[in-house]
């Protein structure tokens, strides 16, 4: 059986699990990803674009990245699905409430949906976040709750992981930063923002998430690490797809090589659930599939 990835928008693939992705398929793996919405909410940080005009065809413009960095990780070889919703934007912003937006969709008719999709690929695993959406994004919330009822719902499938972002490994990284004078993503070295980093991949914390040095999972609580290093250069390829998203992810791109070897080349989960039995206590495995 292949890995499910379900994620929330065109470029969440990438930097948390571009490098499993990549190695799986290297692997003969079948990989299918879903992306749940459009991103038509993102910001626009591609200074090839005129940001008025390209602002209301952001989700065509975002599907084209996203074809870019399945070409980077897969070759063509990733199976891909869009479920159809529009980017909800971040907590208690405007675009919550529209009509379509993924944060409305009834839950129920969304994880028939994946469901469906999951039930034809047969994977032996589903990857999506943790309860939280891992920073509170609520398409994230939602694409957990979808991916964790599927899960419940097929029960071909035999174990379900959460994206995890180690607390100590960027912590580490950003010291490092720290220690170079690379200035830190997203402010999180000033005075007010603490001095942990945020979420890679996704949007920063707004005022109403986390405070950054709660962010992410202690890597006592990480059951998964997996080695992706041979798969740097893919990854940083499908980074460089996205980019309307820069503001992101450019920081990672911007490291110096020993850095951003340090910065891409593990990719940390949590085996949440597993079929028939509890998760060991104290599980360490290297490898979705072993």
């Amino acid at each position: 059986g292949g890995v499910v990835f379900v994620h929330a928008h065109p470029d969440d693939e990438c930097v948390a699990t571009g490098g499993s992705i990549a190695r799986l398929v290297a692997d003969g793996v079948r990989v299918d990803l879903v992306t749940c919405t459009d991103g038509v909410e993102g910001e626009i940080h591609d200074p090839d674009l005129d940001h008025s005009e390209a602002r209301p065809r952001l989700a065509e413009i975002r599907r084209a990245e996203l074809d870019c960095s399945l070409h980077a990780l897969g070759d063509g070889a990733i199976v891909h699905h869009m479920l159809g919703y529009r980017d909800s934007g971040m907590m208690g912003t405007e675009a919550n409430v529209h009509a379509d937006a993924f944060w409305q969709a009834d839950l129920g008719g969304a994880t028939e949906r994946l469901v469906v999709l999951v039930r034809a690929a047969r994977p032996r695993a589903i990857v999506s976040y943790d309860e939280n959406g891992n920073y509170g994004h609520p398409d994230h919330i939602n694409a957990y709750r979808i991916a964790a009822a599927a899960y419940e719902a097929v029960e071909e499938v035999d174990r379900f992981y959460e994206v995890a972002f180690a607390r100590e490994h960027w912590s580490a990284l950003t010291d490092a930063m720290r220690e170079r004078g690379i200035e830190l993503p997203w402010g999180a070295g000033d005075d007010t923002a603490g001095d942990s980093v945020a979420e890679p991949a996704a949007e920063p914390v707004d005022e109403e998430g986390p405070a950054l040095e709660d962010f992410g999972t202690p890597e006592a609580l990480i059951t998964t690490r997996v080695d992706v290093a041979g798969f740097i250069e893919r990854k940083r390829l499908s980074m460089e797809c996205h980019r309307t998203q820069r503001q992101d992810m450019g920081w990672l791109l911007d490291l110096p090589d020993d850095l951003a070897v340090s910065a891409l080349a593990t990719e940390f989960f949590v085996l949440r659930r597993r079929r028939g039995a509890p998760t060991p206590e104290g599980c360490r495995e290297d490898w979705f599939l072993g």
